[in-house]
C-alpha cells in the first residue's frame, strides 16, 4: 500500500495518492504510518493545516520518531508557524543528532525568520555531512539569493539539478532566482518546466502566471491564474493576479470584484487590499478608499505597504500629520527597520518639521541607500546652505536605480546646488538635463506682428448681443517661469470664484487657435455656436450662472481674440506679469507644465519673445489688468495691488493652506532677485 501511494504521488497523482492514503487510514485508524503518510501527500498538495492536523495526534502518541517530527516540523514551517517548525525540528535533532533533514529544517525556519547568517551557516552544515543533498542545496541558493549573491545562488541550484536532473522543487528555485535577477523569460521556461516534472505544485502555477503577467502576456497569464481558483493555498493570490489584469486592461468593476473575493478567500492579503484601493479609485469610489486602507489596517498593523499607500494618499490630502502619525505606530512596532523610519523621515518633511525630519533621515540613511531618502538627505543639505555635500550626496546616486521621475528631482536638485555654488554653467546643464526626463514638445507659435493688423480689424465687428454668458469670464495667462500657477492656486482658494484649466490640458476653449474661421468676419450664427458649447462645457463642470469664471489658459494665441471678444463680450484678461528674463531662468530651473521642457535656452527665450508679443497684442485689445508677480512670489508674499479690485473682491486671502505652499519641502520655488541678477549677468558675460 504505501509504495502504491508513494508511486501516485512521485507521478504527480497526488488527488488519487491522498484518497488511497485516507482509506488505508480509515481501515487502520492506529497506524502511525498511514497517518504520517497521508500527512505527507497533504503536504506535497499544499494544504499544509490540514496536514499538521493529520500528523499532530501521531506526534502525541510517538514523540521520539525523528522521521515524523521533520514532517510535522516542514507542515508548520508551511503553514507559517516558524516556532512549531522549529521545536518539531530541534526534537528530531535531540532524538537522531546525525538526522541531516532536522538540520535542513532547522536552517529552512532561519531563512523564513530572515536570519541568512544562520541560515546559511545550516545548510552548509548539512552539506558538510551530505553533499549530495537536493535540500540543503536548494535551501543554500535561496539564502545566497536573498543576500543578493545571485551568480553564487544559480550555482547551487544547477549542482542540485546535476544531482537530480528532474527535480521540481530546484527547478522552481532556479526559476526563482532568474526572475529576481530579471531574467524573465528565463524564468517562464524554468517554472513550466517545474510544471512538467509536477503538475501539482501550485506555487510555480502562480510564479509562472506572475512572471507571463510582468512580460505582457497578459491572456497566458490569465489561464494561468484561472487554473488556480479553487487551490487551497493560492485561490486568494489567483484571484489578486486577475484583479491587476482586470486593472491593467481598463475594467475597474471586475477588477474590484476579483479584490474583493480574494479578501474573502484571504482576509490578510496585503496585494489584494492595495489593489482593492485602486480599482475603488477608478471605478470613482476613491473618497472611501482610506476608511476602508485604516480599517484594514487595523486588523494587520505589521503591513508596510498598505500603510504607505494609506499615507501617501494623507499626503495627498494635505495631511501630513496624520501620515507621520502611521508612520511613528509602524516605527514602534518595527523600530529597526529602517525603511519605516525613512518613510517616517519623508513624511515629517511634508509637515515642515525640517530638523525631526532631517534627524530620522540620518538615522534611517545608516540602513542603506534608498533613492528617496538619498534624494531627500540632498534637500536637507541644500535647506541649510551646504551646497557642497548636497552635490556630493546627488553625485554618489546610482542613477539605474532611478525611475523616470526621481531622474529629473536629483537634476533638479543638483541645479539649485550649482546655483547655491555660483557654478552657473554646471546649473545651466543640470536644469537641461531635468527638462530632457520630460517628454513632449512647446506648442508652436506664430509670430503676432504679420497678424495684428488682421486681428485688430476684427475685433471692431459687433459682438453678440445680448451677451450669452454674463458676468463674462476673465482669462488667465502668464508666460513660463511667470508664476501664473500659483495665482490660479491663490484664485482656487477664494470664494466666489471657479478656476478652470481645461485648456491646460488640449480641450479648447472655443476653437482650435489655428481654425481658419477664426481670421475671418465670422457671422451671428458661427459666433452663437461656439458661445453654446463654452456654455455646454461650464454645466458639465458644474458651473452655474452667476458665478465667475477664470479661464487659465497655457498661453494665448491672438489669433483667439476676435472670437473670444465677440463670442463673449465682456471678457478680461488677467496676466501675470514678470520680466522676460525672470521667467526665462525660473522656467528653466523649476520648469512650467507637463509636456513644456525647456530644451535649450536660445529656443526658449525665442519662444518668450513671441508669447509676449501675443500678450503685449492682447492687452491692447481686451480690458486687461497686469498683476506684478513679485509680491506674490517674494519671501514675504502678499495679494498683488490691483487684484481686488480688478475681480471685484475686496476680501481676497493668502490661506495657510496656500502658504505652506510657496516653499517645496523648505526649497525655493523660484529664483530670489539676487541670484537671478548674479545669474544673468553670467550669461551676459558668457555670450559676450
Amino acid at each position: 500500500m504505501r509504495d502504491e501511494i508513494l508511486e501516485l504521488e512521485r507521478h504527480g497523482q497526488v488527488a488519487e495518492a491522498e484518497s488511497r492514503a485516507k482509506a488505508w487510514l480509515d481501515a487502520e485508524p492506529d497506524s502511525l504510518e498511514a497517518r504520517h503518510l497521508l500527512g505527507l501527500v497533504r503536504i506535497r498538495r499544499g494544504a499544509y493545516v490540514l496536514a499538521l492536523e493529520t500528523l499532530q495526534p501521531a506526534i502525541q502518541r510517538a514523540p521520539e520518531d525523528a522521521a515524523l517530527q521533520v514532517s510535522y516540523g516542514r507542515a508548520a514551517l508551511l503553514a507559517g508557524d516558524r516556532s512549531r517548525a522549529i521545536r518539531a525540528f530541534e526534537a528530531a535533532r535531540q532524538v537522531d543528532p546525525n538526522r541531516i533533514d532536522a538540520y535542513i529544517g532547522i536552517a529552512a525556519a532561519a531563512l523564513a525568520n530572515g536570519d541568512l547568517d544562520g541560515a546559511e551557516s545550516g545548510f552548509r552544515t548539512a552539506l558538510r555531512a551530505d553533499e549530495d543533498s537536493i535540500e540543503a542545496w536548494l535551501g543554500l541558493g535561496q539564502t545566497l539569493g536573498a543576500k543578493g549573491e545571485h551568480e553564487a545562488s544559480i550555482r547551487c541550484f544547477n549542482m542540485a539539478l546535476e544531482i537530480k536532473p528532474d527535480d521540481p522543487a530546484a527547478q522552481l528555485s532556479l526559476g526563482q532566482t532568474l526572475r529576481a535577477q530579471g531574467y524573465l523569460d528565463f524564468a517562464v521556461r524554468a517554472f513550466e518546466r517545474t510544471l512538467e516534472l509536477n503538475a501539482q505544485m501550485g506555487l510555480a502555477r502562480l510564479l509562472l502566471a506572475e512572471t507571463l503577467m510582468q512580460r505582457d502576456r497578459s491572456q497566458e497569464a490569465a489561464e494561468q491564474f484561472q487554473a488556480l481558483r479553487e487551490h487551497p493555498r493560492y485561490a486568494a493570490a489567483a484571484l489578486t493576479g486577475l484583479g491587476e489584469l482586470a486593472l491593467g486592461q481598463g475594467r475597474g468593476a471586475a477588477a474590484q470584484t476579483m479584490f474583493q473575493q480574494a479578501l474573502a478567500q484571504d482576509a490578510h492579503n496585503e496585494r489584494a487590499v492595495i489593489g482593492l484601493a485602486r480599482a475603488m479609485d477608478r471605478n470613482g469610489q476613491g473618497p472611501a478608499v482610506p476608511a476602508m486602507l485604516a480599517d484594514w489596517l487595523a486588523h494587520n498593523p505589521d503591513a508596510i505597504s498598505a500603510r504607505a499607500a494609506l499615507a501617501e494618499r494623507l499626503l495627498r490630502a494635505g495631511d501630513p500629520h496624520a501620515a507621520v502619525a502611521l508612520w511613528e505606530q509602524a516605527l514602534d512596532r518595527n523600530p529597526e527597520q529602517h525603511s519605516v523610519r525613512a518613510d517616517l523621515a519623508l513624511a515629517m518633511e511634508r509637515t515642515g518639521d525640517f530638523a525631526r525630519a532631517d534627524e530620522e533621515a540620518e538615522r534611517a540613511a545608516l540602513g542603506g541607500r534608498w533613492p528617496p531618502l538619498q534624494l531627500m538627505r540632498a534637500r536637507a543639505a541644500l535647506r541649510d546652505g551646504a551646497y557642497e555635500t548636497a552635490r556630493d550626496r546627488l553625485k554618489s546616486m546610482d542613477e539605474a536605480r532611478l525611475n523616470p521621475l526621481q531622474r529629473r528631482h536629483r537634476q533638479h536638485l543638483l541645479g539649485l546646488a550649482s546655483l547655491g555654488r555660483q557654478d552657473w554653467v554646471s546649473a545651466e546643464r543640470a536644469f537641461l538635463a531635468m527638462h530632457a526626463e520630460e517628454p513632449g514638445i512647446v506648442p508652436g507659435l506664430p509670430d503676432a506682428t504679420p497678424l495684428a493688423a488682421r486681428v485688430r480689424e476684427l475685433v471692431k465687428l459687433p459682438p453678440l448681443d445680448p451677451a450669452p454668458i454674463d458676468p463674462a469670464p476673465v482669462l488667465l495667462v502668464g508666460l513660463p517661469g511667470s508664476g501664473v500657477h500659483r495665482l490660479a492656486q491663490l484664485l482656487t482658494q477664494q470664494s466666489g470664484l471657479r478656476v478652470r484649466s481645461a485648456a491646460l490640458h488640449g480641450a479648447e476653449l472655443l476653437a482650435r487657435a489655428d481654425d481658419p474661421r477664426l481670421l475671418q468676419p465670422m457671422g451671428r450664427p458661427e459666433l452663437e455656436s461656439m458661445a453654446r458649447r463654452y456654455a455646454r462645457s461650464l454645466r458639465r463642470d458644474g458651473i452655474t450662472a452667476g458665478g465667475q469664471v477664470v479661464e487659465w489658459l497655457p498661453y494665448l494665441d491672438v489669433r483667439l481674440l476676435p472670437a473670444l471678444k465677440r463670442a463673449l463680450p465682456g471678457i478680461r484678461l488677467l496676466l501675470a506679469w514678470r520680466a522676460p528674463e525672470a521667467c526665462l531662468l525660473d522656467w528653466l530651473a523649476f520648469g512650467y507644465l507637463d509636456g513644456w521642457p525647456v530644451r535649450d535656452v536660445p529656443s526658449a527665450r525665442d519662444w518668450i519673445r513671441r508669447a509676449g508679443d501675443h500678450l503685449a497684442l492682447a492687452v491692447e485689445l481686451l480690458s486687461a489688468q497686469a498683476i506684478e508677480m513679485e509680491p506674490l512670489l517674494g519671501t514675504q508674499p502678499h495679494v498683488p495691488s490691483g487684484l481686488d479690485q480688478f475681480l471685484g473682491r475686496p476680501s481676497l486671502t493668502l490661506p495657510q493652506a496656500w502658504l505652506e505652499e510657496t516653499r517645496y519641502l523648505g526649497l525655493p520655488v523660484t529664483l530670489s532677485r539676487t541670484t537671478r541678477e548674479a545669474w544673468l549677468r553670467a550669461l551676459d558675460g558668457l555670450a559676450a
